[in-house]
This record gives structure tokens, sequence and C-alpha cells, in this order.
């Protein structure tokens, strides 16, 4: 028996290949698309926090803090239909930035290996962005809800907490800078995806966010929330870094596309 089942397995017939299933080229096309409107939330985002978060939330400047509770209360109390609004529009759409952190996480794939922790790292930053952005907005929008009912001091409160939040949670963005800068760079090709120089501009915007650690300690001069440094300079190079490198990423896919049909 044991001399016969070798002949036996060797004239059974052979199984199959399994079947390999390759993508249409309207599938291909359709998955860019994809990519390229994710790329589009962080652009949406951005224009409507500027809108309702920073214009309708008077966030854009902020409230100086040294002002007194009083001023910041009757603010609260004459437009609290207006924050309202303005948060809750903010809040519905603040996830459009963790949507545009995966479109960029696609592109990092074509630039390093596609399970590089550099991609992992860059999707947990844009993704853990959004959770200060709204839990501090939330505190806006508390504000607002009662304002009639709460004392001065406690609006005051609530409006601190919400900048001192937003601003000292910068480690998160920080880290998606960081990982979408050692990428670029990293990237093989005679001409990268996206430039190396605005690598180095992401890396550096997210080292000059180590500036608001200092704000806490300042109502007044350079480094307060509303101050030259630590609202128009810091908030300033973000608002450019945002659409910038949207303006990359969609010209990267672009290439891809191109790259990946031929």
């Amino acid at each position: 028996m044991s001399a016969i089942a070798p002949d036996m397995r060797a004239t059974a017939p052979a199984r199959p290949a399994p079947a390999v299933a390759t993508a249409s080229p309207t599938d291909v096309s359709s998955e860019f698309n994809t990519w390229r409107f994710c790329a589009w939330m962080g652009p949406l985002f951005m224009a409507v926090f500027i809108v309702f978060w920073g214009v309708m939330g008077h966030n854009i400047p902020p409230w100086n803090p040294d002002l007194p509770a009083t001023n910041v209360a009757q603010w609260f109390r004459a437009e609290a239909n207006t924050i309202r609004l303005g948060m809750v529009v903010a809040m519905t759409f603040t996830v459009c930035y963790a949507v545009w952190g995966l479109s960029i996480g696609r592109v990092m794939s074509r630039m390093v290996s596609r399970d590089s922790i550099l991609i992992d790292l860059q999707v947990w930053g844009a993704g853990l962005t959004v959770v200060p952005v709204l839990v501090s907005t939330s505190f806006w929008l508390a504000g607002s809800f009662r304002p009639d009912a709460l004392p001065d001091n406690v609006l005051q409160l609530l409006y601190d907490m919400a900048w001192l939040l937003i601003d000292l949670a910068y480690s998160v963005t920080s880290v998606q800078m960081f990982a979408l800068g050692v990428a670029i760079l990293k990237d093989k090709r005679k001409a990268p995806l996206i430039p190396r120089w605005f690598a180095w501009y992401g890396i550096w915007v997210g080292f000059m966010f180590i500036a608001e650690c200092v704000m806490p300690f300042f109502k007044t001069g350079a480094f307060a929330r509303d101050g030259v440094l630590n609202f128009w300079i810091e908030f300033m190079i973000w608002f450019v870094w945002v659409p910038g490198l949207t303006i990359f990423v969609l010209k990267a896919i672009n290439r891809i596309q191109q790259e990946e049909q031929w």
C-alpha cells in the first residue's frame, strides 16, 4: 500500500489556481476620484472653520484674555444664536479634517512602503486633531446654550477652556506634519510626488506650534492667545499649509493615476 500511495498522488489532477481579481479601468478611475473627493475635504474644513468658528464665534481674532469677564459674558448673551449656529456647523464639518488625512495617507503609500508606520502616524495625527477641535467647540456652544443663567466668570471660563484646549493640543497635528514630511523626504522619485521644500515647511510649522506652550502664562503681548506670535503667526502658517498641501496632493493623485494606468 505504501508503494501505491505515491503513484496515486502523482496521477491526481492538480487543483486549478484561484482566479485573481483585477480592477477594471473604470474601477481604478473611480477609486482615484474618491481620493480627490477626500482631498477636497481639507479646504472645505478650512473654509467652514474660518467662517463659522472664526468669524461667527469671535475667534478671528479671539477676545483678549485680559478683558474683564463682563465683556465676554455680554457677547455670549447678545450673540447667543449666532454662536450656536457657528459652533453647530463647525462641529459638523470638523470630521472633514480626518477624511482629508486619509487621502494624504493614500498618496503617502506611493512614497514609502504601504505598511510604513509613517502613514499610520499621519492618519492618526489627522484623526486625533479632530478630537480637541470638537471638544473645544462644544465649550463655546455650551456657553451660548443658556448664557442668561450663567454668571460672567463661568462664561469667561468656558471661553478660556476652549482656547486652552485647542491651542495646547497642537502635538497631535505636529505628529501628522512630521510623519508626512519624513515620507516626502523618503520619496525616491527624481521629482517627488510632493516637493521636498514643502516637506520642510510642514516640519517647520509642526515645530513652531511649540510656542503655544507659553500661551497660558501670558494675558497680553505677542504670546497671548490673540498675540502676534501665538495667534497671527501660528494660525496663519497652518492656514497656508492646509490648502497648499491639498494642491500638491491633488497633483500627486493625477501623477499616481497616470503611472498606474500605463
